[in-house]
């Protein structure tokens, strides 16, 4: 069972399709925009400044998003699809702190765009068409 939610986002109900069907498309999609915003930063605010902000990230936001997880895993029902939690929490940290490096640069990239989704309360999973066109696909 799919739902659309509105034009918005194209909402799929299952961790496991999420990971198992979507990931190579979420990759194919967040991989470039990782690489460019990277190379970016390294010349900009180096390589270590980098590792700071993911460090610090992780630390502030871990305990937060494992209780909004287990929220979420409770409203949606999806108490049966376990076993990729750390790979979820881990994206999420990802996500969140490529936002915080955009921030630091004062851009408003790929990444501030994800955390619009997270705000809206989904996991963003994949991208239907080329961003900024097309659809997120979330959880």
């Amino acid at each position: 069972m799919m739902e659309e939610v509105g034009s918005k986002y194209h909402v799929i109900p299952s961790i496991f399709e999420a990971y198992d069907v979507w990931n190579k498309q979420m990759l194919k999609i967040w991989e470039p925009y990782i690489f460019t915003l990277e190379k970016t930063v390294i010349n900009q605010i180096g390589d270590a400044q980098i590792d700071e902000i993911f460090s610090v990230v992780s630390s502030e936001i871990g305990d937060i998003i494992w209780k909004k997880w287990g929220d979420f895993i409770s409203r949606w029902h999806l108490e049966k699809e376990v076993g990729l939690e750390d790979e979820m929490m881990d994206m999420v940290k990802r996500d969140v702190s490529w936002a915080c490096i955009e921030k630091t640069l004062n851009l408003q990239g790929f990444f501030h765009t994800l955390l619009k989704i997270y705000k809206d309360g989904y996991f963003p999973c994949a991208w239907i068409g080329d961003y900024p066109a097309g659809q997120a696909v979330v959880l």
